[in-house]
């Protein structure tokens, strides 16, 4: 048996952490949270990370800025971002795609969004022994 890829959430609200953490755990996933980008950027280079969730407008080191750092570094450059963010589709969103984020979800979404985005970027971004959620295809529980 796989073992259940691991999720980095970065989020600086924690109403909105609550809510993608308990979505993520619910699909069977592992999840590690970073209350901004320093942590994130920090537990990306120390902890094994398949896929990073990150809010795009966050105070001192934002979404963008994670991507970029991710993205940049050889080692962690195959690690699928996915971006989300309160604010409509404006620079900001061409920054983070122009940084490498693999996908952008608007906020407020469904946790079955979430699930769904995050299942397909692990299918794309892994060969077939990508990590998953425990006992094959992804159930999610609400």
């Amino acid at each position: 048996m796989r073992r259940p890829a691991t999720i980095l959430v970065v989020e600086d609200q924690p109403d909105q952490m609550a809510f993608t953490t308990h979505a993520l755990k619910g699909a069977g996933y592992q999840v590690v949270v970073a209350y901004g980008g320093d942590d994130a950027i920090r537990k990306v280079g120390t902890q094994k990370i398949d896929l990073v969730v990150t809010d795009l407008a966050m105070p001192n080191v934002s979404g963008v800025e994670v991507v970029t750092k991710i993205k940049s570094n050889p080692v962690t450059q195959p690690i699928p971002v996915i971006v989300t963010t309160a604010y409509a589709w404006d620079q900001m969103g061409h920054m983070a795609v122009e940084a490498g984020c693999d996908a952008y979800i608007n906020k407020p979404f469904s946790a079955r969004r979430l699930v769904e985005e995050v299942q397909k970027q692990l299918e794309q971004k892994r060969p077939s022994d990508l990590p998953s959620a425990p006992g094959g295809p992804l159930r999610l529980k609400l």
